[in-house]
C-alpha cells in the first residue's frame, strides 16, 4: 500500500453518535431482510467439532465457518 499511495482511515462505532448507529443498524436490517446482503458460507461444523472448526478457520479459505449450537 505504501508504494501504491494508499491511505487507510478506519472509524470505531465509538466515532459515531447513537442515532447514526440506530440508523445503521436499521438499514443494514432492512437490506438483509430483502437479500441485498449475502455472507459466503465455507463450512459448517456441529458444537461438538469446535476445534475442528478453529482448525479450519486457522488454515484460511474461502467462506465463513459456522458453527451449529443445539436449542
Amino acid at each position: 500500500m505504501l508504494f501504491n499511495n494508499v491511505t487507510l482511515r478506519l472509524l470505531g462505532s465509538d466515532d459515531f453518535p447513537a442515532e447514526a448507529k440506530r440508523q445503521a443498524a436499521r438499514d443494514l436490517t432492512a437490506a438483509a431482510a430483502v437479500g441485498a446482503l449475502t455472507v459466503g458460507v465455507g463450512d459448517r461444523y456441529p458444537l461438538d467439532e469446535i476445534a475442528e472448526a478453529h482448525d479450519r478457520v486457522d488454515t484460511g479459505g474461502r467462506g465463513r465457518v459456522l458453527v451449529t449450537v443445539p436449542q
